[in-house]
């Protein structure tokens, strides 16, 4: 405050005579009055600058249209693709014991490629852009073909393996309620357990609970169409730990065919069938459809049979099936005994009844005396 002062204040003493004290005095220097001056307005603040971290200077397109492409696009692209491959077949082969878990780790997993997508994807484009800008349209072109066939495969990825693949594992999650129900009957005083329908999350549990309950049981009797591989598999490895045969009376076909090989002794009525098929679920990629019969094919060596028939029983496509010739599957001991029922025994009409021979009617003859 004292820079804006025009007169300064000076400090010397002044003297007064004897004669003049206690009378008043006329001021004759009185300083003028106080007046400030307004310092000059600042300046506006300066723009923000925008970040200057690669990740942003990509986003806006300020990289050179080589370094976008080859490296944030193509280099980090596969970098990503080969971090969430395994990972998600990791989940994959997980997720079955916790589907929600599975849902969730699914749905991160496909936002997180989608995000780094648009990422890179729009990098490049901008990038593009100024090159084309620049003269250089041939270069700026090809890259921005090549990134909207990238858009595509994306969106094409997105409707037919993420979506498909999130309905199934919902579907799992809901109870399998495509699949038809299922149910366990206690047949010949406790020494038979019945399963027939659907192989559906969750029976492998109910499965090892009625096992419990049941201390004589010898025989696991099963009709079924199939279901959840991994459901199966269970069952087929609590029928093995108690040692148990199988028997099949109609049809055991896909998934249910991984119970039955689980039996000690494995026991097919001479009418039942046997069916085997391509392993499929929503969603699945060529690659991971070679993967999953790969691991068919190994499951049905580790019960004992030939490579070629391992290979035969995952050569029919998801919608059809294979039912092999019962001297195939007791050759490749699939099963170790046909049973066939005895005929029905004649039954011996009974002798037709002798008809009773009519009665004539005789006429009387009366005696008469004459």
């Amino acid at each position: 405050m004292s820079n804006a002062l025009q007169t300064p204040l000076t400090g010397e003493p002044v003297e007064t005579s004897a004669a003049n004290h206690g009378t008043e005095q006329p001021v004759t220097n009185a300083p003028p009055p106080l007046t400030f001056i307004m310092p000059a307005q600042l300046p506006p603040p300066l723009p923000k600058q925008p970040a200057q971290n690669v990740i942003a200077r990509h986003w806006r397109g300020e990289l050179s249209l080589p370094r976008s492409y080859w490296i944030n696009y193509l280099v980090l692209g596969i970098g990503v693709g080969l971090a969430f491959g395994p990972l998600g077949a990791a989940i994959n082969q997980r997720g079955v014991e916790q589907p929600v878990w599975w849902l969730i780790s699914l749905g991160l997993t496909w936002i997180a490629i989608t995000l780094f997508t648009i990422w890179s994807a729009t990098g490049v484009w901008r990038a593009a852009t100024a090159y084309r800008r620049a003269g250089k349209r041939f270069w700026g072109a090809t890259a921005k073909v090549t990134i909207a066939l990238g858009a595509l495969n994306l969106v094409y990825s997105l409707l037919f393996v993420a979506i498909p693949q999130g309905l199934g594992i919902f579907e799992i999650a809901a109870g399998d309620v495509r699949l038809a129900s299922h149910q366990f009957k206690v047949l010949s005083n406790g020494t038979m357990l019945d399963f027939s329908g659907g192989i559906s999350f969750g029976t492998a549990k109910e499965f090892a609970t009625m096992l419990k309950a049941m201390d004589n049981v010898r025989t696991v009797r099963l009709n079924s169409n199939g279901g959840r591989i991994a459901e199966a598999q269970k069952i087929s490895d609590l029928i093995k730990a108690r040692g148990l045969s199988t028997y099949v009376t109609h049809q055991c076909a896909s998934a249910c065919t991984i119970m039955f090989l689980g039996g000690k002794q494995r026991h097919l009525h001479a009418n039942a069938r046997l069916g085997f098929h391509q392993p499929h679920f929503r969603g699945m990629t060529a690659s991971e459809q070679r993967i999953s019969i790969a691991r068919e094919q190994e499951r049905l060596q580790n019960f004992g049979l030939s490579h070629a028939f391992a290979e035969r029983a995952n050569a029919a496509g998801p919608s059809d099936m294979w039912f092999p010739e019962e001297s195939e599957l007791v050759r490749e001991r699939v099963v170790t005994s046909i049973f066939t029922p005895p005929p029905p025994k004649p039954v011996v009409a009974a002798a037709p009844a002798q008809p009773t021979p009519a009665l004539r009617s005789v006429p009387a003859i009366i005696a008469t005396r004459n």
